[in-house]
């Protein structure tokens, strides 16, 4: 069973502004179809919908990006969102889908497309990082952790693909963390 939240159950849940929640809803959501101001029915939200609303309100409270800027971001990243299950929290208890990758470290980096010399016009380009090992070594003069990744490129040359982390416009979204930290949230009000 799908559990839809409204607004109200949101802002609350999420301790958010209820004025902003909608403010953000508004700015990333078509036109709720049976609802509206004079309607008399509360929008309601599945999963998919809520974490994107939370992404772009991210996007625009945290990183300073414009409203059609932090369009463009999910629009760019909502095929590879719903491809590795970041769309999906199935149950009515809140349980994380099985293909969902929070439990991995995705860190997205992203730049403006001009910036970093990558495809045609106007948007930003991509280099999502999923951690897949780690490991550690005792040093005399400390601890030395080595990483392993694998990488996802999205609108981005493969020739440019080694520049991209030196370009000074790189903005980061430490994106399992805020996943996780809004599922926590999610399952907690749930119980």
């Amino acid at each position: 069973m799908i559990h839809y939240y409204t607004n109200r159950e949101i802002a609350e849940k999420l301790e958010i502004n209820l004025a902003r929640w909608k403010r953000w809803s508004r700015s990333f959501l078509p036109p709720d179809p049976l609802g509206g101001m004079q309607s008399g029915y509360a929008r309601q939200y599945a999963f998919k919908d809520l974490f994107k609303v939370y992404l772009g309100g991210h996007l625009l409270s945290h990183l300073k990006l414009s409203v059609p800027d932090s369009r463009q971001v999910l629009t760019d990243l909502s095929p590879w969102m719903k491809k590795n299950g970041f769309l999906d929290l199935n149950g009515a208890n809140g349980a994380v889908g099985e293909k969902s990758g929070q439990s991995n470290g995705y860190r997205i980096y992203f730049c403006p497309v001009r910036a970093a010399g990558a495809r045609k016009g106007p948007g930003f380009c991509y280099l999502i990082r999923k951690t897949v090992g780690v490991q550690s070594n005792q040093l005399t003069s400390g601890l030395r952790i080595t990483e392993i990744v694998e990488e996802t490129i999205i609108h981005v040359d493969a020739a440019d693909s080694c520049f991209f982390l030196e370009d000074p416009c790189v903005r980061l979204i430490n994106f399992s963390p805020l996943f996780t930290a809004l599922v926590n949230q999610l399952q907690h009000h749930l119980r």
